[in-house]
């Protein structure tokens, strides 16, 4: 029981403890906002103020809060920067107080030693239907302060010139220099209009952007949104003119001017900007108009010259995507010369013509890579070119049966020996960079034919016979277990390398004289199990030169090949004492 109300007893201390410290903590908050309070000149909250008119001199202009923005409305209706509004009267609200006057109750003008009685500006602040007005007389006599009064106040305070610094010099100093606004991810059209025709781009179903005049055409979705983005960083140099009905002085009638448009369906909407000639003394600037204003102003010349573009600027420069999983088929023609390839049921590539054959897989997909990575360097190629002009055709059939074959044809560019003219589809041809094996490379079968020459599963082979000029050697797997011969290990190694034997290179079809095929260097039978007959014969010849590869060659079949001596190696038996 002593335990329990001394556990009591604990906590209902630290509750007071915790109590006491947070009315500490309330009061010195409390103490800190009525010191920040007394410190401050003018008491006001920057966040409600709704309207603030500032008349100095000959200077008279009025900016009003609407939904967190800012509008000037006097002397003229415009933007108003609603950072600028802001930072002012942030200046505002924390100038500190100064010495404190109580000006002569008897004195007839009891403000005029203070220039008060005929202030040279004055502030005002309307917050939620209060008036604050700030009245602002001449400087003290050293200069580095102001006398001020608040308008219902009778006390006059004396504060540090920077007041004055904070005034604007002219509406100008509040306005906002922004051309166009928006989120250059949001925009979905793009509207240009110059004197040398009209471009229109817009975004597709995809995201991607496209032309649609003055032709049809796959954009450039890098180069438009490094535009749109150059347009929205654009900014008012400064104000020309405001109320302005004739544009043609500033080069802004229909004729001379540049016009773009952008458009999103939320947020900004449409936005016209229209840009001119250059300012007179000063060639780096332009004139501008936006639609929905009646002002000049003048911007950098360079958003001009970043609109002067012509449609093919424009254009994307590569060729359409041909992802190498969708492709189902290719075919290449060139005078008499077919190549053709399918995939097979795993995807694989198979040679369909000249001959029935595997292909190698990598040379097909090199290929299409190979188109990929065109890119096109113009658009003005011939408006119509003889199939002699363009000699190699490519058929490229997609796996999605609703998807189009693409047509191309190839051919080289008359003038540009490291360029070639293309067309896709009857279009008119482009000139592109040619990249190696487009249109150089001869339409040889036997450059993409599979250099798997024998794909011989391990388990299947029953038995081996390697052949020499001098001396031969036959190997069984042991029947009851088998296993080959424990004196022969080197036989998993052999038939390794027959699943699959990869060929160096691949040779024209038959043997040749030369190739020494008549007295073979080695001769590698393979019998499978469950088959009679010889099986498999793998042939070969003499070297191709001192040290290097050798002919080679399966018995039955016409394509000679060669094999390095590396994959040799792995045929034969360690040790020249293994075949005698």
């Amino acid at each position: 029981m002593m335990n329990l109300r001394l556990t009591f007893l604990l906590a209902f201390v630290a509750l007071m403890l915790g109590l006491l410290a947070s009315f500490r903590a309330r009061d010195e908050d409390a103490a800190r906002d009525r010191y920040e309070q007394a410190r401050r000149a003018f008491r006001f909250d920057p966040t409600r103020v709704q309207r603030l008119i500032i008349e100095s001199g000959d200077l008279s202009l009025e900016c009003r809060r609407s939904q967190d923005r800012w509008r000037l409305v006097r002397p003229i209706s415009a933007r108003a920067e609603s950072v600028a509004v802001e930072r002012l009267l942030g200046g505002l609200q924390e100038l500190s107080r100064g010495d404190i006057i109580l000006p002569p109750r008897r004195s007839s003008e009891p403000y005029a030693p203070y220039g008060l009685d005929r202030p040279r500006a004055g502030i005002t602040l309307i917050e939620n239907g209060l008036t604050n007005r700030i009245l602002i007389g001449r400087r003290t006599p050293l200069g580095d302060g102001v006398y001020v009064r608040q308008a219902d106040q009778p006390a006059v305070a004396r504060l540090h010139a920077d007041l004055m610094d904070l005034l604007p010099a002219s509406p100008d100093a509040l306005r906002d220099r922004t051309l166009l606004a928006g989120d250059p991810a949001a925009m979905d059209r793009l509207d240009i209009r110059t004197p040398a025709g009209y471009i229109q781009l817009a975004r597709d179903a995809d995201g991607a952007w496209r032309l649609f005049q003055p032709f049809t055409a796959r954009a450039d979705s890098a180069t438009v949104m490094a535009l749109i983005e150059k347009l929205l960083a654009g900014r008012i140099a400064h104000f020309v003119q405001d109320g302005v009905g004739d544009l043609a002085p500033y080069g802004l009638d229909s004729q001379g001017a540049i016009t773009v448009v952008l458009n999103t369906g939320t947020g900004n909407g449409t936005q016209m900007l229209s840009l001119g000639d250059a300012l007179p003394n000063a060639p780096t600037l332009v004139y501008a108009r936006l639609q929905a204003e009646d002002s000049i102003y003048a911007v950098p010349a360079e958003l001009r010259e970043a609109l002067n573009i012509r449609p093919d600027d424009l254009r994307d420069r590569r060729l359409p995507a041909l992802p190498l999983s969708s492709v189902a088929r290719l075919r290449m023609e060139e005078n008499e010369s077919v190549l053709e390839f399918e995939r097979d049921a795993e995807g694989r590539w198979i040679m369909t013509m000249p001959m029935q054959a595997p292909a190698d897989d990598e040379a097909v997909n090199s290929l299409l890579r190979a188109w990929g990575d065109v890119r096109l360097s113009a658009f003005d190629g011939p408006s119509s070119s003889p199939d002699a002009a363009l000699p190699r055709l490519l058929w490229i059939e997609m796996r999605n049966a609703e998807a189009p074959p693409l047509q191309i044809r190839l051919g080289p560019h008359p003038e540009k020996p490291d360029q070639i003219l293309l067309e896709t589809d009857g279009q008119a041809a482009w000139a592109a960079a040619s990249p190696s094996g487009l249109l150089d490379a001869p339409l040889d079968p036997l450059l993409y034919r599979s250099r798997d020459i024998l794909r011989i599963p391990s388990a299947d082979v029953e038995e081996i016979q390697l052949t020499t000029p001098a001396q031969s050697l036959r190997l069984a797997r042991d029947p009851a277990t088998g296993q080959w011969p424990a004196d022969a290990p080197w036989a998993d190694r052999l038939l390794a390398r027959l699943s699959p034997l990869r060929a160096q290179s691949l040779m024209a079809r038959g043997s040749r004289p030369g190739m020494g095929f008549q007295t073979p260097f080695l001769s590698l039978e393979i019998r499978l199990r469950g088959q009679t007959g010889l099986g498999v014969t793998l042939q070969v010849g003499a070297e191709t030169a001192p040290g290097g590869p050798r002919w080679a060659a399966v018995r039955g079949r016409d394509l000679v090949f060669t094999l390095s001596p590396e994959t040799l190696a792995d045929l034969l038996p360690p040790g020249p004492e293994a075949l005698k």
